[in-house]
């Protein structure tokens, strides 16, 4: 399995992978848009020289199957850089192929060269989440708080889902 940094060329397969990713999570109760996703893709492979990466665990075949999107950037109140992930997402039956330890390997990597103080992970997904807190915590992180939703009860626009978080 190689990482590497996205390419435009990845980002149709790149977007069937984050349908896919929306499908398994809580995140499947918010209309998935494709063409969204591949303008802000596409933002994100032009602009990662700066603030942000963008990086991608390819399979044997060249294939896409894990991508983590990273930024650096400073509290109101420091100087000091942070880095923190955006979006981690590793498919199912590639993470114990070691998909998303590299991912968050070439992260860090990419955190420390820029002088990062702290490396920040939130897991919002709402699935398997004893097993990335097992993860990340045999990685040397803490936990320091927590991720909450609360559903508003507004309907999702897609007729296929039942349009409510939580549920």
């Amino acid at each position: 399995m190689k990482i590497r940094f996205a390419t435009l060329e990845d980002i149709p397969a790149l977007v069937e992978l984050g349908r896919r990713f929306h499908g398994l999570t809580r995140f499947r109760a918010y209309h998935f848009n494709a063409p969204r996703l591949t303008e802000q893709l596409t933002v994100l492979v032009r602009s990662q020289q700066g603030s942000h990466c963008f990086f991608v665990a390819e399979d044997s075949a060249g294939l896409p199957v894990g991508a983590l999107i990273g930024c650096i950037e400073r509290h109101m109140f420091s100087d000091q850089p942070i880095a923190s992930i955006v979006q981690f997402v590793a498919l199912p039956e590639r993470r114990l192929g070691g998909a998303g330890l590299r991912l968050l390997t070439a992260f860090r990597r990419w955190a420390e060269n820029r002088g990062a103080f702290e490396l920040c992970a939130g897991v919002n997904s709402g699935v398997e989440l004893a097993k990335m807190d097992r993860m990340l915590k045999r990685l040397g992180f803490r936990q320091t708080g927590g991720n909450y939703a609360l559903s508003l009860g507004v309907v999702c626009p897609d007729p296929e889902i039942d349009g409510r978080v939580g549920k």
